[in-house]
């Protein structure tokens, strides 16, 4: 009956219609598209769309080793001053004779002024004299933008010194020695000499550190830097906030001692504490309620309090702004409702800050997590716009040659599919795997087949990826120990995967084989490994019959079975049973 009913050439017809309509459907038809521009109230990609770009300065004249210099960035479109999609901002510094001295680039995440600083530390050893900001801003649906502003650098005439922190805060880790490096630079334009440090003061939470300081006598001439190191030896969590003391004279007036204060520095030591993102969706309707989850694995032995923190512009939180909560040891899962309030393309940013209760005053402070950031779409309700009908268009093409492709050729397809299955099943037996989620170790991965640097690819990360892509798993999760990126061949690409939530990385000092066996057991998931986890087979026993090993030869991954069948095998035992 099935096989009249599909030779009728009037029933062919009919199935073509339904295909047809089915391209018309405005969810099949729109889809997860980004780069989406606006104009007229209709949704399509207009590689015509004009921006506004604009920078500002702080001031036309810095004083060196006094100053910072702030620059002041915008870049929007030009019609409704809405968020450009994938745009970037480049900008540096030059001296008169095109001297590079600082540079950067930044992704413009709000329609608001991107406010840059340029520490004044970056100009201790330039002379005075007029400077230039050299800035770039484009996007994927705009021009590059060009602009410049100048400002003049001025020098103190008698010497002066100043010690500051390169690396200010310091994140160190508990019960080891950590040196923090600091600079002393005179910013004068004369000698200094007798530079010492003396004493120190900090106020903070409760807790002690250990600290050691070197003495010394310096003598520095006009713009000059020394640079040392103090250690500190934490053994508890905390936050503290250090000055030091230190006196030096000038040539100027040599008999006369000057005492001053160091640039705060702010010393942070991080409970174990892991946000990740749970299921944040891509897309989203106007007015409709927009759902986010997120994770908060609490590793210390003791409850802390936190506050996650979200920030969309196309977004509002039904409950408002979320509050301080109390996080017992172990993973904890939170859901926040959403309201999508404007149609367009939008950044999605959370983190976790955790409050340090000092002596004085309740502080806070952002820890090591990363920002989690996700582009999403919100789409308009209502009808379709007009903007729509070239998808249309070629909805129909696609429609009226799939139909002839399956009416002319639908017999040869089918002897030529299984051929190929039958041929597949006798070589090559499809493995399938009794659960649908899998977790890949990423560094593992990663160092298996080495590149010509000897260092690990992430071609084989991606590799694995794709290659999952296509077996059975509904869920893939990566995860890497953290110091995979500094010796991966190609950082930007792994910061990519991080960034677009293919990857996790995991905190300093986490053990990568323990957290990887744990999150298989709480996700009930398969594991990609040539690891045979000796160590832990005797509290997970199951771990024969979830890890896949694999072999990846030329960049080509291959996956072996573990205890489950070929699917011939399978069949067998189904016909058994029958």
């Amino acid at each position: 009956m099935f096989r009249r009913l599909w030779s009728s050439r009037v029933n062919l017809v009919i199935f073509g219609f339904i295909l047809l309509f089915g391209f018309m459907n405005p969810i099949t038809t729109l889809g997860d598209q980004r780069n989406l521009g606006t104009t007229n109230d209709n949704y399509y990609f207009d590689q015509s769309r004009n921006a506004t770009f604009e920078l500002l300065l702080n001031s036309s004249f810095i004083t060196r080793g006094v100053d910072d210099l702030i620059l002041h960035f915008r870049f929007v479109d030009e019609n409704d001053s809405s968020l450009l999609p994938d745009s970037d901002i480049y900008f540096n510094i030059t001296s008169a004779s095109d001297s590079l001295i600082y540079e950067k680039t930044i992704p413009v995440l709000t329609t608001d002024y991107v406010n840059e600083t340029v520490i004044w530390s970056n100009f201790n050893s330039l002379n005075a004299g007029t400077y230039s900001v050299n800035a770039l801003a484009n996007s994927s649906t705009t021009d590059t933008y060009q602009l410049q502003r100048t400002f003049e650098l001025t020098i103190l005439p008698v010497g002066r010194v100043r010690m500051f922190f390169p690396e200010n805060p310091s994140f160190l880790t508990r019960n080891e020695s950590n040196a923090v490096n600091y600079a002393i630079t005179n910013i004068g334009g004369s000698t200094v000499t007798n530079v010492s440090l003396t004493n120190i003061e900090s106020s903070g939470t409760i807790g002690s550190v250990e600290i050691y300081i070197d003495v010394f006598e310096l003598e520095l001439t006009d713009g000059e830097t020394y640079q040392g190191n103090i250690r500190f030896d934490p053994d508890i969590y905390l936050y503290k906030k250090y000055s030091f003391s230190y006196s030096y004279r000038t040539i100027d007036e040599p008999l006369v001692q000057i005492i001053g204060i160091s640039d705060p520095l702010d010393i942070i030591v991080n409970p174990y504490l892991n946000l990740d993102s749970y299921e944040i969706p891509s897309n989203a309707t106007m007015g409709e309620t927009y759902v986010i989850s997120f994770t908060v694995d609490n590793e210390e032995d003791e409850s802390l309090f936190i506050a996650p923190r979200l920030d969309c512009e196309k977004l509002e939180y039904e409950n408002g702004e979320i509050n301080i909560i109390k996080v017992s040891s172990g993973v904890h899962f939170f859901t926040v409702d959403a309201n999508s309030t404007t149609e367009g393309a939008a950044n999605l940013r959370f983190w976790i800050e955790i409050e340090w209760t000092t002596i004085t005053e309740t502080k806070w402070y952002s820890t090591l997590i990363s920002s989690i950031i996700r582009t999403i779409i919100i789409y308009p309700m209502g009808e379709i716009s007009d903007g729509m009908n070239l998808y249309y268009a070629y909805g129909i093409i696609f429609a009226s040659m799939l139909i002839g492709i399956i009416y002319f050729s639908r017999d040869v397809i089918k002897r030529l599919s299984s051929k190929g299955r039958l041929d597949s099943e006798r070589q090559f037996p499809e493995v399938i795997y009794p659960l649908d989620t899998v977790i890949l170790d990423g560094s593992n991965i990663a160092w298996e087949e080495k590149g010509s640097s000897d260092k690990p690819k992430i071609n084989n990360i991606e590799a694995m990826i794709n290659r999952l892509s296509r077996a059975n798993f509904k869920k893939i999760v990566t995860v890497a120990d953290a110091a995979l990126r500094y010796q991966i061949d190609n950082q930007r690409r792994l910061d990519k995967l991080v960034k677009d939530g293919a990857m996790k990385m995991l905190p300093a000092r986490v053990d990568g084989d323990k957290f990887i066996l744990r999150l298989a057991e709480e996700e009930n998931a398969m594991i990609v490994s040539n690891d045979m986890f000796k160590e832990f087979r005797e509290t997970a026993s199951w771990i024969d019959q979830r890890r896949i090993p694999y072999t990846i030869l030329d960049g080509e991954v291959y996956l072996h079975p573990t205890s489950a069948a070929t699917t011939k095998e399978l069949r067998n035992e189904e016909e058994n049973e029958d």
